[in-house]
């Protein structure tokens, strides 16, 4: 009995992980916008959605001799970019690849790469956001996202260098996936009614996770990659 309730909390205290973790899931989209064969790809029914924060891709270096003051000093001037970031509004810092962890005052230790193209060098790739809401001005809001990196405070020998355009990133795309599929199901009642009623709709690849494609400056393309067949036509 006591093996069976251990189990039994594992499993929910697994679930309960899960949960919160897709619930702060953070994906990052850089690069330009979806065109040619990879719009084509991309099934006839979306939705555009503006993205939750502008991002940028910036890149710190230190080449302090010895290697625990590179750290420092990187590490340093990371927590000061979070400390400053708390006085200006829509400001936040994360890191990662595809998906984003956020940085903050008691999390800002981020892990660095040594070596690169000078010896005894250390570096470190980390995202300064700015949050965009629906009615705000896009061009302004990358002028303060560019202006806050521009003014950040190094300690040391470091150096910090934007790489890339601005991307942009949204928190759980997931929690849009029955907006999405009401939209393919109306989509499938409009086109039954349009072949008439001789012909049977079939909608399959609903189950498949929400996928994403930047189509503008601020906008993400979602969608689930389904597909439409018709059968029994008379």
């Amino acid at each position: 009995m006591h093996i069976l309730r251990s189990n039994v909390a594992l499993m929910l205290s697994t679930v309960i992980c899960s949960t919160a973790w897709a619930q702060l899931e953070e994906i990052v989209v850089t690069g330009s916008r979806v065109s040619g064969d990879d719009y084509s790809k991309i099934p006839a029914i979306v939705l555009q959605q503006r993205a939750d924060f502008l991002v940028q891709r910036i890149r710190l270096t230190n080449d302090t001799r010895a290697e625990d003051a590179r750290t420092k000093e990187l590490h340093q001037t990371i927590r000061d970019m979070v400390v400053d970031s708390a006085k200006q509004s829509g400001i936040a810092l994360s890191y990662g690849d595809e998906f984003l962890i956020p940085i903050t005052s008691t999390a800002y230790e981020v892990p660095l790469v040594e070596g690169g193209k000078r010896a005894d060098t250390s570096s470190t790739n980390i995202y300064v956001k700015m949050a965009l809401g629906e009615k705000d001005d896009v061009p302004v809001a990358i002028v303060k996202l560019r202006s806050f990196i521009k003014k950040a405070r190094v300690s040391g020998r470091t150096e910090i260098e934007p790489e890339g355009d601005v991307g942009l990133s949204l928190v759980t795309p997931e929690k849009y996936r029955y907006s999405i599929i009401s939209k393919i199901t109306e989509d499938a009642k409009k086109l039954h009614s349009a072949v008439g009623t001789q012909c049977k709709i079939r909608l399959s690849g609903l189950s498949n996770r929400v996928l994403w494609q930047r189509s503008d400056v601020s906008e993400l393309t979602l969608y689930i990659p389904y597909e439409v067949e018709l059968t029994d036509c008379q």
